[in-house]
């Protein structure tokens, strides 16, 4: 219950240095105990919670309410001018500095509900639903007060305006925050520390922002870490991201996105599952009408260091980018690549990744370092084989046969790269053993289970979530009806669909068997497709762990067993550093 406060306690607060421009303005909880603020001066509307603590204030507190167990000491201002939203309805320029791809982020926004909005803009009326969508909640956060959650602290802080701290949030030492939300809870608080410049955001539950971080215009999702002076503007970063010391601008960076390193730039893309190297760069200015190029990054995307593509470009899923780009090459249907520059020259090495350890270990790490807590609404799909992965490498494929056709050429000519033949040779093995080991998995996993046609077509990868572009356009058709009737609806029904992957996966898996047979498949040919997909697995496991022993022998001990004597003490050193790993 809040109450005016006595006679009595307006006298003591006076006494321990506090001050109000109308102590009417100020309301407490039936338990409050004024013996615990000090040296503070209110303004306007100010409600106050029980055991509630607030000591040295530099300048005032307006317009806010602070709820039971709140903590506020050695903090300069904080205060709410007037109506505010607190971040939500801000519109962030993804993937495209000169806009198009527009996303306004609000409370609980998922990547794929941004992906949606982001990327389908083919589709302007679900644009414009989930417009009415995020504009019917800014409706209802809108308020004239902020808010200081409960049990949340904020310590040694300079400016808080117009902001919604949740629930036991930790501010500590941030330098200004405006307009913005945090949307804390107690299992999984947000973290905000030394230094920070945040306008125009929101965070959501488990971000950490810390270190001199600077944001403009940003969404930043579960669990998501930005640390050590990163800077980032109109971009929005999705479940466990992991971003230090570079700069992002307008990017749309999916789950697990990651850059640790002061030159890396990302800039105008769409990444997910992505890690960049020292001095990664992207370039979008070779533009004559205005910055319209953008990267598409897929997932399992890296750049090797000084990586660097001209924009626009494409990067197909688990491509490696080795080198200098300025030929707009386009990897999406040569997955699990090397893409590496010879004399000013893109040279494409089709499947090679499939030998490389670095990626079977990615793809293990990536569901272990999962730091969200509680409900998570980012959808990700950790699976090794699925459709969408396996319909590239069919595609794959099916190109490579086209290449091959062309007698008498050692190099062939795509998408303007070059591919030697005896690269795509050996390419074409390797994609084989991926389909049969992708194929074989499926049907293994999804054994017994009755297959949901709506698979067999094309897959879509939504920022971590694998779905049939079948089920997504039928889902997405429902909004523009207006049968989808809020945004809370519409991710219930794509959570459903991400439920309901292993029976869409087995559609596709036995449909695109079908298609290899020519027939129908027996229970014969489904053992055997199974069979084959673990001999596959097998064989190329043998090329990743022989690609691993790399790592393990030979030069890799060099700089090791600094003061030996013996080679035996190099060795020695060298496999008790590797126990570590």
């Amino acid at each position: 219950m809040e109450r005016n406060l006595t006679a009595g306690e307006i006298g003591q607060l006076e006494r321990q240095g506090c001050r109000a421009g109308d102590w009417n303005g100020v309301l407490v909880g039936d338990r409050f105990d004024p013996a615990k603020i000090w040296n503070c001066q209110f303004r306007g509307r100010v409600q106050i919670g029980n055991n509630v603590y607030i000591s040295n204030i530099g300048s005032y507190i307006a317009n806010c309410i602070i709820e039971d167990d709140a903590y506020i000491e050695n903090t300069g201002l904080i205060e709410t001018t007037g109506e505010s939203t607190f971040g939500n309805g801000v519109e962030v320029a993804a993937v495209n500095e000169a806009g198009g791809r527009e996303v306004p982020i609000r409370d609980g926004l998922t990547a794929q509900t941004a992906y949606i909005t982001a990327m389908y803009r083919h589709r302007r009326e679900t644009v414009a639903r989930l417009g009415e969508f995020t504009k019917a909640h800014c409706a209802q956060v809108r308020s004239t007060m902020g808010v200081i959650g409960r049990g949340a602290s904020v310590r040694g802080c300079n400016t808080l305006l117009n902001v919604k701290v949740g629930p036991y949030a930790r501010l500590m030492g941030v330098s200004v925050v405006e307009n913005g939300t945090l949307n804390s809870c107690r299992e999984d608080p947000v973290v905000m520390g030394f230094g920070v410049k945040a306008h125009d955001f929101i965070a959501m539950p488990g971000a950490r922002i810390d270190n001199g971080t600077i944001l403009k215009h940003c969404f930043v999702g579960e669990a998501v870490r930005l640390d050590n002076g990163f800077m980032a503007e109109n971009s929005l970063f999705f479940a466990n991201c992991d971003c230090g010391s570079g700069e992002a601008c307008s990017i749309f960076a999916g789950p697990y996105t990651v850059t640790h390193h002061r030159s890396s730039l990302l800039i105008a893309g769409l990444f997910s599952f992505f890690n960049a190297g020292s001095g990664t760069n992207q370039s979008n200015h070779l533009f004559k009408t205005g910055a319209v190029h953008q990267g598409i990054h897929q997932r399992g995307c890296k750049f090797a260091s000084n990586a660097y593509a001209m924009l626009p470009a494409k990067d197909g899923a688990f491509t490696v980018v080795f080198g200098r780009h300025g030929s707009h090459y386009n990897t999406e249907y040569f997955p699990f690549s090397y893409l590496m520059d010879s004399e000013g020259k893109s040279y494409l090495l089709p499947g090679a990744n499939l030998r490389c350890y670095g990626m079977v270990r990615d793809i293990a790490k990536w569901p272990k370092r999962d730091r969200r807590k509680g409900p998570k609404a980012d959808l990700i799909n950790f699976r090794e084989h699925t459709p969408y992965l396996a319909e590239r490498v069919v595609k794959a494929l099916e190109i490579s046969a086209q290449l091959l056709a062309r007698e008498g050429q050692d190099t062939y000519n795509y998408e303007r790269m070059r591919i030697k033949q005896s690269m795509l040779r050996r390419g074409v093995q390797l994609y084989r053993l991926a389909l049969d080991s992708s194929l074989g998995a499926i049907l293994d996993e999804t054994r017994g289970m009755e297959p949901d046609r709506t698979g067999e077509g094309t897959w879509v990868d939504m920022a971590g979530m694998y779905a049939p572009r079948a089920a997504v356009d039928a889902l997405l058709d429902e909004v523009d009806e207006g049968k989808i009737a809020s945004a809370a609806e519409l991710d219930n029904r794509l959570r459903e669909i991400h439920d309901r992957y292993p029976q869409y996966a087995r559609g596709w898996a036995l449909h695109t068997l079908a298609g290899l047979l020519k027939h129908e498949p027996t229970e014969a040919d489904l053992e055997t497709a199974v069979r084959k997909g673990t001999e596959a697995a097998a064989a190329l496991r043998a090329m990743t762990d022989e690609d691993a022993q790399r790592d393990r022998e030979g030069v890799m001990n060099t700089g090791y067993g600094i003061d030996a004597l013996t080679p035996e003490e190099i060795d020695a050193d060298f496999a008790a550093v590797k126990e570590c790993h």
